[in-house]
């Protein structure tokens, strides 16, 4: 999979982890913790290709196509917003 908008060390993986592990009610997402929420977003980008359905313009399945590719849509601290492909 290539990633496009990849950082070496994106701004927000400065950011101090303000969660008390050793308690899950002090941890995020029970408490606000901006670190833990953009290692979040980070994990659910995907890292490996992947398979989706086309359809046409009635909803009829036509065929698939494996994603190779996604853009990062990152926000004002580089954490992640979204992803296109």
């Amino acid at each position: 999979m290539k990633i496009n908008g990849l950082k070496k060390k994106a701004l927000w993986e400065n950011l101090t982890c303000k969660c008390n592990h050793d308690d899950i009610e002090q941890c995020y997402p029970i408490i606000k913790c901006n670190h833990c929420k953009f290692q979040q977003c980070w994990d659910s980008v995907p890292q490996k290709n992947f398979t989706i359905n086309e359809f046409d313009t009635k909803g009829k399945k036509t065929g698939t196509k494996t994603i190779k590719e996604i853009t990062l849509v990152r926000g004002s601290i580089e954490d992640i917003i979204g992803w296109t492909f």
